[in-house]
């Protein structure tokens, strides 16, 4: 509600505010000069608002009603009774809204600062992107107070006050930071390296919902898998959960994870399971578009895990020999340098595997039923079945004919070698 104060158009209201000097003051004369040169230059700048801006006021403490102090919050919630005083351009008009909902601001800090340090910091606030109504003073405690607009808390954080880095969600960067630090507390004497990780920290996090310390009671567990857990967070995010066993006791190691997880922006944040103690790294969903679900390695090229294949390959070993220990080392090696999703996996082949088609002066024609074997990213390695081969007869297995061998696998034009079992010919 808006109600007519009756002091003319602006330049007769500025007057009367002027003469108005004598009739108040806040105790202090140089709170007293502060707030006497705004009120004169008000309007000196157009405001393109209806209202225009509010004239910045002594606001006696008794002004102040139904104050509210929230818990854990440096803002306070009060009614002012005569409400703030304005301009209406449009109407050519002078306007209070009696109370009005406002938002206080103590000034802890500078209760027993005042000089022109004091007046540079009430000049500070003004530059707020809300509206500063005027300062009061709490008449038992002596702390000053700066009256503000309810719509500050839109744009500052309700817990230190600091402007929010991400408006759009009330993030505040240093109070995350803080809360990070808080939940670390029982690490006692590994604090110093927790501090230092937090210091770096503070010039990686910069958005709101890269890293957060995370209640485990807000996830709903869904599905564990091996080493990582699917869960909801906030009712319909999912997200994944990534278990840190042993990470209690090498702090060095606990710390350059996140780290790391930090600079991906694929982490939320961290947790604790409170009846294990064991940490939890907390991934969103797009986690396992990048990192092996298995193992969480990051992947090489289109949901590829190289190190999930050369596991698959080594454990693959005991079932099956050539029967010379050189040649099987040598298989073994190529196999393992596997480095793409699209390599041939080189082998030994059973001759039985092979249909003869023809005898060439120096190849062998053949099918292979069962085809070479490729590494499939989307499931598991896959062969192609049925494919027309040439064999070649090697001479005895020698460094130089395994040489000879490694250069036609880099060209990608051998799948492996086998032996005739009546001829022992490679």
């Amino acid at each position: 509600m808006e109600v007519p104060v009756d002091f003319g158009n602006l330049t007769t209201g500025k007057k009367i505010i002027a003469e108005n000097f004598a009739n108040w003051t806040s105790g202090n004369e140089i709170i007293d000069n502060f707030i006497r040169e705004k009120q004169l230059k008000y309007g000196d700048v157009e405001d393109n608002s209806d209202d225009g801006e509010a004239v910045f006021e002594w606001i006696p403490y008794n002004e102040l009603i139904d104050i509210k102090e929230i818990e854990n919050n440096c803002f306070t919630k009060a009614k002012l009774k005569n409400g703030s005083l304005h301009y209406n351009r449009y109407n050519k008009e002078w306007i209070r809204r009696p109370y009005e909902t406002v938002i206080l601001r103590s000034l802890y800090d500078l209760q027993n600062v005042i000089t022109e340090e004091f007046a540079n910091k009430l000049e500070s606030y003004l530059t707020y992107p809300v509206e500063c109504y005027g300062v009061s003073q709490n008449p038992d405690t002596r702390v000053y107070i700066l009256v503000f607009d309810n719509k500050i808390s839109n744009h500052y954080c309700k817990t230190c006050g600091n402007e929010y880095e991400g408006r759009r969600y009330k993030w505040c960067k240093q109070c995350q930071i803080d809360q990070i630090k808080n939940n670390f507390t029982n690490w006692d004497d590994r604090i110093i390296k927790l501090d230092d990780f937090i210091q770096n920290m503070q010039l990686i996090i910069n958005n709101y919902n890269v890293f957060k310390w995370i209640p485990y009671n807000e996830f709903i567990i869904v599905k564990e898998l091996g080493n990582y857990t699917l869960a909801m967070w906030k009712k319909d995010r999912k997200v994944y959960l990534k278990h840190q066993h042993n990470l209690q006791e090498n702090t060095d190691e606990f710390l350059n994870m996140l780290g790391s997880s930090v600079t991906s922006k694929i982490v939320i944040g961290i947790s604790q399971n409170p009846n294990t103690k064991v940490y939890l790294s907390v991934f969103n969903d797009k986690y396992f578009n990048k990192y092996c679900e298995k193992c969480g390695y990051e992947y090489v090229i289109d949901k590829w895990c190289k190190q999930c294949e050369i596991n698959q390959l080594r454990n693959n070993f005991i079932n099956w020999t050539s029967g010379n220990v050189k040649l099987d080392e040598f298989i073994q090696k190529m196999q393992l340098n596997i480095n793409r999703s699209n390599d041939i996996i080189f082998e030994w082949i059973p001759y039985n595997e092979f249909i003869i088609i023809n005898e060439l002066e120096n190849y062998t024609l053949a099918i292979w039923k069962k085809g070479p074997l490729y590494s499939n990213y989307v499931e598991k390695s896959e062969r192609n079945s049925c494919v027309k081969v040439y064999l070649r007869n090697l001479r005895e297995i020698t460094d130089e004919v395994l040489n000879e061998v490694e250069s036609y696998l880099i060209n990608k034009v051998i799948f492996g070698i086998s032996q005739n079992p009546d001829t022992k010919v490679l």
